[in-house]
């Protein structure tokens, strides 16, 4: 899987399993892609459904551009997410930085996606 194309996508579509209902749910939302590893997050912090729901079923469908895979998505924070996670989505992002500047990221954490059979 050649991650650097997908980082040029925009967003990543992830099919997530509700926690209440057990029916499957999609978001787009922003990503960042390194490392055959897809990271995701949320600038409104923890509170966010797919969150809650991912944090609860890890299982995920991820479709970024024409790619989609089956992952297992790992909850991330602290001093790691800050340096070396957060800083890709600002590089991506120019509205990423405005988030940051007003509070969103006050609560720093991401998941980390891998691949199925990676």
């Amino acid at each position: 899987m050649d991650f650097q194309a997908l980082n040029r996508e925009k967003l990543v579509s992830l099919t997530v399993t509700g926690r209440k209902s057990g029916k499957l749910h999609t978001v787009k939302i922003w990503f960042a892609a390194e490392n055959g590893k897809v990271f995701v997050t949320s600038a409104r912090g923890k509170d966010a459904q797919w969150v809650k729901n991912l944090r609860k079923t890890p299982t995920v469908t991820v479709q970024i551009g024409e790619t989609t895979f089956q992952g297992t998505a790992v909850w991330r924070e602290g001093d790691k997410v800050r340096t070396e996670v957060i800083p890709l989505f600002l590089r991506k992002y120019f509205l990423a930085k405005v988030f940051k500047w007003i509070g969103w990221y006050s609560v720093i954490f991401a998941f980390e996606i891998t691949p199925e059979g990676a």
